[in-house]
């Protein structure tokens, strides 16, 4: 399922964008390449990417490769020809109320976001840099699928999902109960059966909505100074056991995406080329929500630009 191409296609004919694609994930590289002054990872970084392209635009890269063929470039081709499930590296559905991310759990597959970044950092600690990888990458791929990935590891609605039963509740699979899977809240649309999809709003309004309440206009900056970093954002052990620990982190934020809603006036879609027959629900949004989703993202941002730069030096470590 393809989750952003219209906003990428906004991104492409209009020339901008104020979407999570963009200026959320352009402000975690800008952090990473800030947090990465002065080191060896910065220069390896610098060696895979072409001259004037940095982290803030490397980590756009996934997103720029889901948008139709007369768009791509001959790497994005050969990326998306062999990789024809790309679309869901990007995420995965595991029900909000679990605690902890499970290789071998409910809304979690080979093909998700967890399992392609660690086949990415396993890229980029190769001592040669050879596609005989499950993904046919090489390392300046994998750099910039990294780059977005930690992004979207610490967007809520990419890790946690909702199931809602034939009674409109939320339910745990996990439990036996049955419930379709809400897309990552794209099923959910704000105030109307119309309104934008609840995912969407995580991944345009808050980042707005960050903006406007940091009043800079160096973003970046803004959010390492509001949210700076804790001993807790440090991940444990080996580098390439990261990304499980940070879904399981970033799952127990995704409870606070649902905390409060309702789902109601329910619709049936009819089956179309992209999608079976599934339901579709409206929500209405708590008074305090908008406030408590500005600020997880506000934190997720600057959390996710530490991360990125951590694992790159985690993989380039300095020189004894």
């Amino acid at each position: 399922m393809s989750r952003f191409l219209p906003l990428l296609l906004a991104v492409i004919l209009t020339g901008h964008a104020s979407g999570y694609g963009n200026a959320g994930h352009q402000a975690i590289g800008t952090i990473a390449e800030r947090c990465l002054e002065g080191t060896r990872a910065l220069k390896e970084v610098r060696l895979l990417l072409k001259e004037g392209e940095g982290l803030d635009r490397a980590a756009t890269w996934p997103d720029r490769a889901k948008l139709p063929d007369k768009y791509l470039s001959a790497e994005m081709k050969d990326f998306v020809a062999n990789n024809p499930e790309h679309h869901s590296y990007h995420y995965c559905d595991i029900p909000f109320q679990q605690t902890v991310y499970r290789k071998d759990g409910i809304g979690a597959n080979q093909h998700d976001i967890v399992h392609t970044l660690e086949q990415c950092i396993l890229v980029l600690q190769a001592k040669e840099d050879k596609a005989d990888n499950p993904l046919k990458i090489r390392k300046r791929v994998a750099l910039m699928l990294i780059a977005h990935f930690i992004g979207d590891l610490h967007q809520p609605l990419h890790v946690g999902c909702s199931y809602v039963d034939d009674k409109d509740q939320f339910v745990d699979p996990n439990t036996g109960a049955k419930g379709q899977a809400d897309a990552g809240a794209n099923y959910f649309h704000v105030k109307t059966p119309k309104g934008s999809a609840l995912h969407g709003y995580w991944d345009t309004q808050t980042v707005k909505s960050a903006r406007d309440h940091l009043g800079a206009e160096d973003f970046p900056t803004a959010l390492m100074k509001a949210w700076p970093v804790k001993p807790e954002w440090d991940g444990k052990g080996a580098v390439v056991t990261w990304p499980i620990q940070w879904a399981s982190e970033t799952l127990g934020r995704s409870k606070s995406c649902f905390d409060g809603l309702k789902p109601h006036n329910r619709v049936l879609v009819p089956k179309d080329e992209k999608h079976d027959n599934h339901f579709e629900w409206t929500v209405t949004l708590p008074p305090e929500y908008p406030v408590r989703s500005r600020d997880t993202v506000e934190e997720e941002l600057s959390k996710a630009g530490y991360r990125l730069a951590a694992v790159l030096k985690a993989v380039w470590p300095e020189a004894k």
